[in-house]
């Protein structure tokens, strides 16, 4: 992981095919070798399950209670560039400006959605079933 953020973080990672090469074989490599771990990981769990399966234990308990999630970003892409960011600040930032984009933009595109359908629907009902609303 390491090596990878180095590679990642290099300044010819836009320009020179060596380090974009260097970066491809190193994320098959450690996703070869995540691979192994989980295959390792659910044999261990099924035998686990096998020998432990359904008494009330330690294991049984474990299994059973809430896990918090914990993804982590190890990097990530600078928007409107070809570079990666490792540093948390930086991609707390662009998480949050992301995320209030996305919250602006998903508002306004809705409520216009729906003004225009309610729109819509309004026009197509005949006028001898529309309701007279007095006013107040």
């Amino acid at each position: 992981m390491k090596d990878l953020r180095t590679i990642a973080n290099q300044p010819d990672i836009d320009t020179s095919e060596d380090t974009r090469l260097n970066e491809i074989i190193l994320e098959n490599e450690i996703n070869h070798l995540q691979k192994k771990k989980c295959k390792k990981l659910s044999l261990n769990a099924q035998a686990q399950w096998a020998s432990h399966g359904e008494s009330i234990s330690k294991y049984w308990s474990k299994i059973n209670s809430t896990k918090t999630p914990r993804d982590i970003i190890y990097r990530l892409n600078i928007p409107n560039t070809r570079r990666y960011t490792t540093k948390s600040e930086e991609i707390a930032e662009i998480a949050k400006t992301y995320h209030d984009e996305i919250q602006t933009r998903d508002t306004t595109t809705e409520e216009s959605t729906k003004i225009r359908a309610r729109k819509k629907v309004l026009a197509e009902i005949p006028d001898a079933q529309k309701l007279e609303i007095p006013p107040e």
